[in-house]
């Protein structure tokens, strides 16, 4: 590997691990976890999901993601539901009492976006979320070559 491109994976690595901060910052403003939030991030996308599902996604052990949901649930956030496709799971959805958190979330992550790409171009952009979009995609192929 280059010298170029292990600088790039570590420029990577230190933009995520830093955007992760930021937004855990701004959930703890909420009395919320980064994991809680992203939960409510992920099932505001409109479908339930099964709490294994829900783990998998935001990368979050079984046990975690059962206190995640637990809480969620104690703060009105999130419903369960039994899962018609298995008798032994729940559904996770999101409760209506939860949208205006997740109105706020939007509202401070297209803040924090804005912050964090100032200067950028509606170029640069477009550019970045491209070449990310084929990053992701190439991490992907390389998972499933794993499964």
């Amino acid at each position: 590997m280059s010298q170029d491109a292990k600088s790039l994976l570590v420029l990577f690595n230190d933009a995520a691990r830093m955007m992760r901060s930021e937004f855990a910052r701004a959930a703890r403003d909420h009395k919320l976890t980064l994991l809680q939030w992203r939960t409510l991030g992920l099932l505001a996308r409109g479908e339930p999901l099964t709490q294994s599902a829900i783990a998998q996604r935001i990368e979050a052990s079984p046990m975690t993601m059962s206190d995640i949901v637990n809480r969620l649930e104690s703060l009105g956030y999130v419903l369960r539901e039994a899962d018609p496709a298995d008798s032994r799971a729940k559904l996770v959805r999101l409760a209506p009492g939860a949208h205006p958190i997740v109105e706020e979330m939007r509202a401070i992550a297209q803040d924090l976006s804005g912050r964090i790409f100032a200067g950028f171009s509606d170029t640069d952009r477009a550019t970045l979320e491209a070449l990310l979009g084929r990053v992701v995609i190439n991490l992907e192929s390389l998972a499933a070559t794993h499964d």
